[in-house]
């Protein structure tokens, strides 16, 4: 999967925490995801597409605490090309809940879909 595709993810990732956006640790996570693409407008853009939408959002102490476990799975790229190669595989998205496992455990995954964005989800 191409990079180009982590935008997207992201934002099932979102939808799937239940609302349009997450609280301070679901933009830690979301940032971890933005931190893969490349430096420039894109990164840019998947990091304030994440803070708007932790800024519209208002989270269960249980959405948190998913955010929270997440961020212990999921590797913090941080200039880490390892870290954004793990994210490109099935656990790799998995880890950071861009995909979830297989019923019954196995090797696959399945992709998140994500909600279509508006033009009031970006700014």
């Amino acid at each position: 999967m191409r990079r180009s595709r982590l935008p997207v993810l992201l934002a099932a990732l979102l939808v799937a925490l239940g609302a349009a956006g997450c609280t301070p640790p679901c933009q830690e996570l979301g940032d971890r995801i933005c931190n893969c693409l490349p430096q420039g407008q894109v990164r840019n853009n998947c990091k304030n597409n994440v803070k708007a939408r932790v800024k519209a959002s208002s989270l269960s102490g249980s959405e948190q605490d998913y955010c929270d476990g997440l961020l212990a799975t999921c590797p913090d790229p941080d200039g880490n090309t390892i870290a954004c190669a793990y994210l490109e595989t099935c656990p790799g998205k998995v880890a950071c809940g861009l995909a979830l496992p297989p019923p019954g455990g196995g090797d696959g995954c399945t992709a998140i879909q994500p909600a279509p964005l508006s033009s009031s989800d970006v700014f």
